[in-house]
């Protein structure tokens, strides 16, 4: 069998509900896969020409309305049995990354006042997140794809996620604000 990218197998998991077009496939790794798992327009395509040469996906072309086909991707029996072999592995070590994590690291060296407005972006940010979050849960609720033999409990399962680890984000940036200010106020009070 092929040896299958990282990024393959999100496309795989974003196929399995059934075919796409290249253009859906870059929609659907910005939402909803694009919360938890990112991957640029100019990677998803050469990883779908990979796929396809290893038997794992298939497309009907037609003509497009530029210069270029249209293509209906779609997962092959070869494709399907790998993406279920991959699901039930241990996922690979990997390293964290949180970009806002590592400014706070390095705060000493920040203008505190200017930290507590990136922090209270960062809350916005993570706020409106939240809220998309909210809305998919109600409509996926609203479906009943709560029920583990619904065909998008998967996509429900990870907003349960969100929804339980994005609010104590939130609550984090304000209280690191409010840390801030008064970080602002005692710097001020010691150069007087």
């Amino acid at each position: 069998m092929a040896t299958v990218s990282a990024l393959g197998y999100a496309l795989l998991c974003a196929l399995h509900r059934g075919p796409l077009t290249g253009y859906d496939l870059v929609q659907r790794m910005r939402k909803p896969i694009g919360y938890y798992w990112t991957a640029q327009q100019s990677q998803i395509y050469p990883e779908l020409a990979r796929l396809s040469a290893s038997g794992l996906i298939e497309h009907d072309a037609e003509t497009g309305p530029g210069p270029r086909q249209r293509k209906t991707h779609r997962l092959t029996a070869a494709g399907r049995e790998a993406l279920a072999a991959w699901l039930v592995e241990p996922p690979a070590p990997r390293a964290f990354r949180d970009e806002t994590l590592l400014r706070t690291y390095a705060l000493a060296a920040a203008d505190p006042e200017g930290m507590r407005e990136f922090y209270l972006a960062e809350a916005e940010t993570y706020q409106r997140r939240l809220d998309a979050f909210q809305e998919q849960h109600a409509d996926l609720l609203s479906r009943h794809a709560d029920d583990p033999l619904h065909p998008q409990f998967g996509a429900f399962a990870t907003l349960e996620l969100a929804l339980a680890g994005t609010p104590p984000r939130i609550r984090w940036c304000h209280w690191m604000a409010e840390r801030m200010t008064e970080l602002a106020r005692l710097r001020r009070e010691s150069s007087r």
